[in-house]
This record gives structure tokens, C-alpha cells and sequence, in this order.
């Protein structure tokens, strides 16, 4: 069992390493690191990376771009495979080319392959934009971004067709196997994963005093996933080390997908329904009990000790936990912004995706469960629902990405035709549907071969039940074209001309500016639009005499002075809320028992965020909610009471803030 103890240590502490040197920096070696970082992404290989586009987004475009076509292609395997379940000599009439079709589970793999490709290389894509956005518009690198999503593409092609030229190399079974492993987890991962941590690291060490985003988290996580998992697979191969084996293949096939996967759900569907994350601690969860459980898609029977076995259970029951908590977190947000959220294809099809996400687990974890720890008779069901997740979920929040959320971060209109709609309700209804078939079909066939032993009797009794994979093979044929429609649509916005400036719709009409400084980015974070109005000071203020505020702007200093600087800072929310109760006629205490929600006799930032955000005056993320508490928090103990609510209203309102 050690093996099992130490692989697991070596991985969990990359990721603490990783997240601990992220949030606290490396102190004074963090600007030669960052120099080394950078040459080794600009100048290494030596002119390659100059034949690509260093203009910003452009390495999430192409990954995103290289994504939707492998996308593309796998739904239609997808077909061609549920098809030959149905009709197993479907495709001999290819043996006329002079290709031998086996039994299936050559057409599965590539299935499987292409599929995982192309979500990948979508939610990579997503992912890199959203880090890029949030941390000084661009990555460090985006040409070495590019060209990492071309070594990716070509790559992934060389793992499918290297047992066809290993067959006319003449090389044998176990040359073949292990130059297969070799160049599809160290260079297909560890390699492209190793470049892209560094371009996501020095991105993120520049980003100034914004936040490490949820979907910056996720990413990084995923590529020290890539990164060192493909290590331990091979050295499990080489040391005959099968539980060290299922541990890697376990974190390339779950933990790697499923970090993408989320990472690119807490952007797109924030961003289409305009709103904030709904909760911090969800998010949290979700992405702290990821990487500490086990996935419950593509689980294989592994030969361990019973004590282990039991162990992989447990965590595989919480590892339902980060996957439920993300869509009951998502679906929240989205509702509190349903207006937008439904009004494009985008939105719609992220929705879709969490509303789906909470089944599709369930199902996967039951037969998952009963392949880990039982007779591993369900094994097949949970390989395909763990398909289907992937096509359908995946497929959705790829659609959503795709038409939606990186169109808009690159100045272009979002989707909202016709064909848009139509690609996100046919891989939407169509992978669920077939999903649902495929699992009646499994469980059908199970019942029949554990009750009838007579071989002459079961062998037509089965025959009769193929209408199963008839109808899911008819009912997968709209993934398929949904993928096509949604590619065409993709390619059609590539094509249209980007707007210098991009509308940014606000919720917010004005936005009043006390005493004190800020900045833009801080404006922007709390839903400020290009368009809403900023007022400087009070009405009554602004009776009593002029207020003088000096803007000082030199070359390359982007610093904006604001004046008369207040020896005490107060949070010009706070004034804000102050002056809405005044306009308002309203008194603390009443203004306290609406927003109490719960009658606990305190608030916490949830509720005072959703009182700032109903009374338009600022949309607050969740992170920027710990000043105000602080601002207003006498005892200190995180909640905010009436006495003291009250007091720092009649603060604001005393006279000798307002005559300063």
C-alpha cells in the first residue's frame, strides 16, 4: 500500500505547493524566476514561437478554436460507435479499403480520445482568456499559448495514429504499448502542461492586488495535474505498480476534466448572467474537495487491499460533494441574473449543464461504486454515462464558451441566432436522451444474462433488446450535428467584424463617489458600467459649497488623484447606503428588518450584499463584502447588528463629516 500513500502525497503536495507559493509569492526570487519563465516561453524552441500571434486572447482562441473541431469529430464517432453497438457489421464494408475493422474497442478509444481532446482544449481555451481578462488583459505569453495549442492538436493525432504506423513499422505489441503511453501522458501532458503552468504563473504574479479567481484556481490545479500525473503512470508502468497506475489514470480522466470542466462553468455563467458568484464557501468546497476525493467517471476495478478499496469508497461518496456544490452554486447565480442568463444560447446552455451536472453524478457514482468495490458488473454503465456526461455537460458548457463568453472577451457580439439555440437544445435533449437509453439498454442486458443460463436462449433474447441502442443511436445523431451547427455558427462570428469597444450593460444607473480614492478596477468589479454616472459628493454637499477634485495624469502613469483626501477612509458604499436612507426617508431600524432575511438579529455579507445590490448602488462580489463588515463591525465578531448599523449611519450623517 505504500506506493499508493506516497503517489497520492506527491500529488496533493504539488497542489498545496502551487497554491501556497501563488497566494504568498517566493519573495526576492520571484523576478529572476519570472525572467527565466519568460525566456524559456519566447525563446524556447528557438524561433518557433515567432511564427505565432502575440496580440492578446489569442492563445485562448486557438486553443478553443483547435477544441470545438476535435469536438466536432468526436461527436461524430460517437455516432459511428453507438451505431455499431446496434449493428456490428456496419462498417466491414471498409475492409474494401484495405483496413480490418476489430471488435469496437478500437472505435471506443478514439471516442474516448477525441472526446476528452476537445473538451480539454475548450475549457483550456476558456480558462486562459478568464485568467488573462482578470489579470492585466493578457497572458504573458499568448504566441507560446498558441503554439502549445498546436503541439497539443498534433500530438493528440500522433497518439491515434501511432498504432497504425507502429502495425506498418513492424514493431511489437510491447513496443507499441509503451511508445503509445510515452508519447500520450509525458509529452501529450507533462510537456504542454509544464509550459502552460509557467505562462499561467507569471500571468497571475502580475496580475497587481486583484484576486485569484475560482476559474485561475481550477486551472492551475489541472495543470499540476497534467503535469505530474503522466510521471507517476509511467513510473507505476515501469515498476509494475498497478494501484499507482489506476491512481493516474484516475486524476488524467476525472480530476483533470472535472477541474476544466468547473473552471470554465464559474466563468461562463457569471459572465452571462451578469452577477457575482452566489457563494464564496460553495465555490470553495468545490474546489477544495476535488483534488481530496475520488472521481467518480471512468472508474476502473483496481487489485488492492480491502482497506483501500473502503478508503477509495468513502471518498468517492464525498466526492459528490464538489460537483453538487458547484451546480447548486451556479444554478443560484444564474437565477439571481435569469433575465440574462436566458436571453442567449450561451446562457441557456450553461444553465442546461448544472441542471444536468447533479443527475449525471449521481448515476456515475452508483455504478462507479459498484466497479470499485463490488463484482465490477456495472463497469460498462459507468463508462457510458461518464460518456455522456462529458458529451452532454461538457458539450454544453463548450457550447456556452464557445458562442458566448469568448466572442464577448474579444469584441464581438454573442451568438443569439436561430442555429445557436437549435445546436444547444439538440446536444442537450439528444446527449440525454441517448444517455438515458444506453443505461436501460446496460441494465437491461445485465438482468437478462444473470437470469438466463441457457446460452441457446439468451443469445436471441438479447438480439431483441438492440432497439435500445437503435433509438440512443438515433437520439445521439443530434449531438453530433448540435457540435456541426454550433462550429458553423462559431466560424461565422470569427468572421465578423470586432468592435473596438465593447458594450458593457450595468444594472447601475449612477454611482456616487464619496471622499477618499479608488480605482478603476475597482469600480469596475462592483458592477460599474462604461455608461453609468459618476457622481462626486452629495446633493447636499454640493449646496454648501464646491468640492475640488484634481485628476493628475503624466506620461506613463496611470495614477488618478482624487482630492480632498479624508484622514480617515470610509467606504463610499457606506456613504452611499447613508445618503439612499436619507432620499428614502428611511429609518436604520426598519432598513435593518428587511434585509434580515432569516430574523437572526444580525446580517452577514450575503445579505448586505443582496440589500447594496437591490437598492442599486453597488453590485459587489463576494470578496470585496469583507471591508464593508470590517467598516461596520464593532465587536468584531463578523456580523453586523443594529447598534451597530446605526452608529456608523449616524457617523455618516454627523456634521463633522459633512463639513470635511
Amino acid at each position: 500500500m505504500e506506493p499508493v500513500f506516497i503517489s497520492v502525497g506527491m500529488m496533493v503536495g504539488a497542489l498545496l505547493l502551487i497554491a501556497y507559493y501563488v497566494q504568498n509569492g517566493i519573495g526576492g526570487m520571484s523576478t529572476p524566476m519570472q525572467t527565466l519563465g519568460r525566456f524559456l516561453l519566447i525563446k524556447a524552441p528557438a524561433g518557433a514561437v515567432d511564427l505565432f500571434d502575440d496580440s492578446a486572447g489569442r492563445g485562448g482562441r486557438t486553443w478553443a478554436r483547435f477544441g470545438l473541431a476535435w469536438l466536432v469529430l468526436a461527436g461524430t464517432l460517437g455516432f459511428v460507435a453507438r451505431w455499431h453497438d446496434w449493428d456490428a457489421t456496419a462498417l466491414d464494408s471498409l475492409a474494401s479499403l484495405g483496413w480490418s475493422y476489430d471488435d469496437g474497442s478500437g472505435l471506443a478509444t478514439t471516442v474516448s480520445t477525441t472526446l476528452r481532446t476537445g473538451l480539454v482544449m475548450v475549457f483550456i481555451g476558456t480558462s486562459l482568456t478568464a485568467v488573462g481578462r482578470t489579470s492585466g488583459g493578457r497572458l504573458c505569453s499568448e504566441a507560446s499559448a498558441s503554439m502549445m495549442g498546436l503541439v497539443f492538436t498534433g500530438v493528440s493525432l500522433l497518439t491515434l495514429l501511432l498504432p497504425t504506423i507502429a502495425g506498418v513499422a513492424g514493431l511489437d505489441a510491447a513496443t507499441e504499448d509503451l511508445l503509445v503511453k510515452v508519447v500520450s501522458s509525458v509529452v501529450l501532458h507533462s510537456v504542454v502542461g509544464g509550459a502552460l503552468l509557467v505562462n499561467v504563473l507569471i500571468t497571475l504574479a502580475n496580475r497587481g492586488e486583484a484576486p485569484v479567481t475560482y476559474t485561475s484556481w481550477f486551472l492551475l490545479n489541472a495543470l499540476v495535474v497534467m503535469l505530474v500525473a503522466p510521471l507517476l503512470y509511467i513510473g507505476g508502468e515501469l515498476a509494475d505498480g498497478t494501484q499507482t497506475v489506476w491512481l493516474a489514470q484516475a486524476a488524467l480522466e476525472g480530476w483533470l476534466p472535472l477541474a476544466l470542466m468547473l473552471g470554465t462553468a464559474y466563468a461562463v455563467i457569471p459572465a452571462a448572467a451578469e452577477r457575482a458568484i452566489w457563494s464564496s464557501s460553495l465555490s470553495t468546497v468545490s474546489l477544495a474537495l476535488l483534488f481530496l476525493t475520488v472521481p467518480a467517471v471512468s472508474v476502473r476495478q483496481v487489485d488492492a487491499p480491502v482497506l483501500l478499496e473502503n478508503l477509495g469508497g468513502i471518498l468517492m461518496t464525498f466526492g459528490m460533494l464538489p460537483l453538487l456544490a458547484a451546480s447548486v452554486n451556479l444554478l443560484q447565480t444564474a437565477r439571481s441574473g435569469a433575465s440574462q442568463a436566458f436571453s442567449t444560447p450561451a446562457g441557456l446552455a450553461g444553465v442546461l449543464a448544472m441542471f444536468l451536472l447533479p443527475i449525471y453524478a449521481v448515476g456515475a457514482y452508483f455504478s462507479g461504486m459498484e466497479t470499485l468495490v463490488g463484482e465490477a458488473s456495472l463497469h460498462g454503465l459507468n463508462m457510458a454515462l461518464s460518456h455522456g456526461l462529458f458529451f452532454t455537460v461538457g458539450g454544453l458548457l463548450a457550447l456556452s464558451a464557445t458562442l458566448g463568453y469568448l466572442p464577448q472577451a474579444n469584441g464581438r457580439a454573442a451568438a443569439e441566432s436561430g442555429g445557436a439555440s437549435t445546436a444547444v437544445w439538440m446536444v442537450a435533449l439528444g446527449g440525454f436522451l441517448a444517455t438515458v437509453c444506453t443505461a436501460l439498454s446496460s441494465l437491461a442486458v445485465r438482468a437478462v444474462e444473470r437470469s438466463v443460463s441457457d446460452e441457446e436462449v439468451l443469445e436471441p433474447v438479447l438480439a431483441n433488446m438492440a432497439g435500445f441502442d437503435l433509438v440512443g443511436a438515433f437520439l445521439f445523431y443530434g449531438v453530433a450535428l448540435g457540435f456541426m451547427v454550433a462550429a458553423s455558427v462559431s466560424v461565422r462570428i470569427g468572421f465578423s467584424p470586432s468592435s473596438a469597444t465593447t458594450s458593457v450593460g450595468s444594472d447601475i444607473r449612477s454611482y456616487a463617489l464619496s471622499v477618499g480614492s479608488t480605482s478603476i478596477r475597482s469600480l469596475l468589479g462592483r458592477g460599474v458600467g462604461i455608461d453609468t454616472e459618476l457622481i462626486i459628493g452629495s446633493g447636499e454637499k454640493a449646496s454648501s459649497g464646491s468640492t475640488v477634485i484634481a485628476v493628475r495624469a503624466e506620461l506613463h502613469n496611470d495614477e488618478v488623484t482624487e482630492f480632498p483626501d479624508s484622514a480617515s477612509e470610509v467606504p463610499e458604499e457606506l456613504q452611499m447606503l447613508a445618503d439612499f436612507l436619507d432620499e428614502t426617508k428611511q429609518d436604520v431600524f426598519s432598513f435593518f428588518r428587511s434585509i434580515d432575511l432569516d430574523d437572526s438579529g444580525s446580517i452577514d455579507a450575503r445579505e448586505l450584499q443582496n440589500a447594496l445590490r437591490s437598492a442599486k448602488i453597488a453590485n459587489l462580489p463576494p470578496w470585496d463584502m469583507g471591508r464593508l463588515i470590517s467598516a461596520i463591525d464593532i465587536d468584531g465578531d463578523g456580523q453586523i447588528n443594529l447598534p451597530e448599523l446605526d452608529i456608523t449611519v449616524a457617523r455618516l450623517r454627523s456634521p463633522s463629516l459633512e463639513e470635511e
